[in-house]
């Protein structure tokens, strides 16, 4: 049976700078956000703010909310900036991007994995989750510590001696080898169990990929694009034609498929590669992450398509 084992202090969430995220009316504050793989930079003082997003700014005004600090620009689509805590949603002309988390803090709901032997945990903002080999308990958790930076190195303390160490890097795992945005180590009783943690999705979304390479294919001005959006979808451009599909990241290989795309007529060339990147993208096994921040989709056949963030 899992044991609930609680904290005698009073915790509230993960991240324990919610205070500097907090929106007043008599203070001019810059906050930077990561959202998915996306840099956005929120600039603001008494009722107003500034939204930067892929090299565009967007003046806001803030509107009546029942919770968190809110603002948008009125317009139609809208964008939009609700803030609670260290994290926020935005909406980008009517596009809203992945959860939005503070730069320097955790997302307050955070999971963490490993294999061999295989272990787990959740954290919420109150309780740490813990599936191990030798413990299946739930525990009250304090805020995550910084315990270093560049990259970022987070302690979060249980009530008991199991503590949680999470860090700002990539992390693929050793058996699906599936990507993840954090590396964890749980230590518990002396056992030091390390993974992976956070979602696979985050680390692709928010951002345009722009193909730079496709094995000797030339590519022109019109290069190929991909987005991945919220559940499961994804659109792009394919060097003639605007297309839509679904993926996903889950299990021990990546999938994509290709569901339409508009129907317009080009040259030969570019149809040409329509018509090879279409293939290669229904073939995708494998996405990762290069040490250049380089999108790599790998194909059954062993063909590879890089993307690079479109600024």
């Amino acid at each position: 049976m899992t044991k609930i084992i609680k904290l005698t202090t009073v915790l509230t969430v993960l991240a324990g700078v919610v205070g500097c995220s907090s929106l007043t009316s008599d203070s001019e504050q810059t906050i930077q956000y990561q959202c998915g793989a996306a840099e956005v930079t929120l600039n603001f003082t008494d009722a107003a703010a500034t939204l930067h997003y892929k090299g565009s700014s967007t003046h806001l005004q803030q509107v009546v909310s029942a919770s968190g600090a809110r603002y948008n620009d009125g317009a139609d689509p809208v964008t939009q900036y609700w803030g609670k805590g260290n994290e926020a949603t935005i909406t980008w002309q009517g596009q809203e991007l992945p959860t939005c988390v503070e730069k320097g803090t955790l997302p307050k709901h955070f999971t963490g994995r490993g294999n061999e032997p295989f272990w787990q945990v959740a954290v919420n903002p109150q309780h740490m989750t813990i599936t191990t080999p030798n413990t299946e308990a739930i525990v009250d958790v304090a805020p995550a510590k910084v315990v270093s930076e560049n990259p970022y190195e987070w302690r979060i303390d249980s009530a008991t001696a199991t503590q949680l160490v999470v860090i700002d890097t990539l992390c693929r795992d050793s058996m699906s080898g599936r990507l993840y945005p954090y590396q964890v180590d749980l230590h518990e009783d002396g056992n030091v169990y390390s993974g992976c943690g956070g979602d696979s999705e985050w680390l692709v979304q928010g951002v345009e990929w722009q193909l730079v390479k496709f094995g000797d294919h030339p590519l022109n001005t019109k290069t190929p694009t991909l987005s991945f959006l919220a559940d499961g979808q994804l659109t792009g451009f394919n060097g003639c034609n605007r297309y839509f599909g679904q993926y996903n990241l889950g299990g021990e290989l990546a999938q994509i498929q290709l569901m339409g795309s508009t129907k317009m007529a080009c040259p030969e060339t570019a149809s040409q590669l329509e018509r090879e990147f279409s293939d290669a993208m229904q073939r995708v096994y494998q996405v990762f992450i290069d040490n250049n921040e380089r999108l790599v989709l790998t194909t059954r056949g062993n063909r590879q398509l890089i993307f690079v963030e479109q600024q």
